[in-house]
């Protein structure tokens, strides 16, 4: 490293007069926009498929946990309204946003493929199991402030992942119409 170093500062003057080669901007520029490509070809379908795998295996997880514990699904679970009126609160304004992107995304347009729909609405009631196990959780340990801040937390998660879908449900829906339009320019 040492040998570098002496090599730039006795040749500076090399350095700060001479010109790249003819090109060299182009070539530079044409990596960059090649790197930007590749970056820019994340796709959230991908995302969305580990999301999905990941709160499928939180999900069997806490169904498992359900069936060796041997929660009974008869009894009246508490919930966080039955604690306090501050948790009452939030908990009618978490559930009043969850509804009303629910009912956004159900009534969303997907086209051809009702099935994407189905799969999606799917997912996200069986999310509402999660819930429900921390809800059984707060019954047997009523006002442990954890299972209290993990249930919000759920809320939260599933109202941010609820968003992001439709963030992605709208971005998909602009690209498909711009084409749509570019196709439609062309024939004209």
């Amino acid at each position: 490293m040492k040998e570098l170093e002496k090599y730039i500062t006795d040749n500076r003057e090399k350095f700060n007069r001479e010109e790249p080669e003819k090109g060299h901007f182009e070539r530079f520029e044409s990596r960059q926009a090649d790197y930007r490509k590749r970056s820019d070809s994340f796709s959230w379908k991908y995302m969305l498929q580990a999301a999905v795998i990941a709160l499928l295996i939180v999900i069997s997880t806490l169904w498992v946990y359900e069936k060796i514990s041997g929660i009974d699904e008869d009894t009246t679970l508490i919930t966080l309204a039955d604690i306090s009126p501050e948790y009452r609160e939030a908990e009618i304004y978490y559930t009043a946003l969850i509804n009303r992107k629910y009912n956004e995304i159900k009534s969303f347009n997907f086209h051809s493929n009702s099935r994407e729909r189905e799969i999606l609405l799917q997912e996200l009631s069986e999310m509402d199991t999660i819930y429900k196990s921390l809800a059984k959780e707060l019954n047997a340990e009523r006002g442990n402030q954890m299972v209290i801040s993990a249930m919000i937390k759920h809320y939260q998660l599933k109202l941010e992942i609820m968003s992001r879908i439709l963030e992605h449900l709208y971005q998909v829906q602009s690209d498909e119409q711009i084409k749509s339009e570019n196709d439609e320019n062309i024939r004209i």
